[in-house]
């Protein structure tokens, strides 16, 4: 029976030049480098919550954090022997650490999965450290509104609005919330996003080259398909 990571995802590759290595360099330099350079004493903790294959991990691994993970299934538990990676039902469980143990805290298109939010966050915000910091990704509901239910377990859509102010209400500080194209051309000259906006406006039919929707074409599908960035302070 084929299990739902190789259903709904693409294999990833964790090499240095692949998307996921890209997308981590882009949210440590503008999230958590300055926090590093100013707290240089000692090796940094980072937690992934759902951390899946283990992209994300071996991602930020690479600036020097020591990286945990936390997920449900089992199968993402056993990927990556060399990293300490838990199970754990962010739905109702408390995360198994200790509070005030996290110098950062990334989670990419989980919390969208996510019944039970208040378990999530709150159990996020014990788990950080006094002036850490969390990042949040999750889709867009404006830009992906006829394509959010495509993924039968999507349950909880956000918008920008929303999501920044339930951080708010969560005690975040310093909370930030905006969309994002991930295309990696944009991050590195903002001055170009009226590409994918052009891009946008194409038929929607176009964002998959074959039938059964299997095959993006990557330009067109996350031009239309833009993601929420928040960040948060504790």
């Amino acid at each position: 029976m084929p299990n739902y990571l190789e259903t709904v995802y693409f294999r990833e590759e964790y090499g240095a030049e692949e998307y996921p290595q890209r997308l981590c360099d882009y949210l440590y330099e503008r999230f958590f480098k300055s926090y590093m350079d100013s707290h240089p004493d000692g090796k940094k903790k980072f937690l992934d919550i759902g951390s899946g294959k283990g992209n994300h991990l071996v991602a930020f691994s690479r600036h020097g954090v020591e990286a945990f993970g936390i997920d449900k299934r089992e199968e993402c538990v056993e990927i990556l022997d060399y990293f300490d990676i838990r199970e754990c039902d962010i739905e109702k469980d408390r995360f198994p650490f200790e509070d005030n143990s996290f110098d950062f805290i990334f989670s990419k298109s989980v919390i969208e999965h996510v019944y039970n939010t208040d378990n999530f966050l709150d159990e996020s915000f014990r788990v950080l450290k006094p002036g850490g910091i969390v990042v949040l990704m999750t889709p867009d509901w404006q830009s992906q509104m006829k394509f959010f239910w495509d993924d039968y377990t999507h349950v909880r859509p956000f918008s920008r609005k929303g999501l920044q102010n339930v951080l708010k209400l969560k005690n975040f500080q310093e909370v930030e919330c905006f969309r994002f194209f991930q295309l990696p051309f944009v991050w590195k000259y903002p001055f170009l996003r009226f590409v994918p906006r052009i891009i946008a406006l194409l038929p929607d039919f176009l964002r998959f080259r074959d039938a059964d929707e299997m095959r993006s074409r990557v330009f067109v599908r996350f031009s239309k398909e833009q993601m929420l960035i928040a960040k948060g302070v504790k």
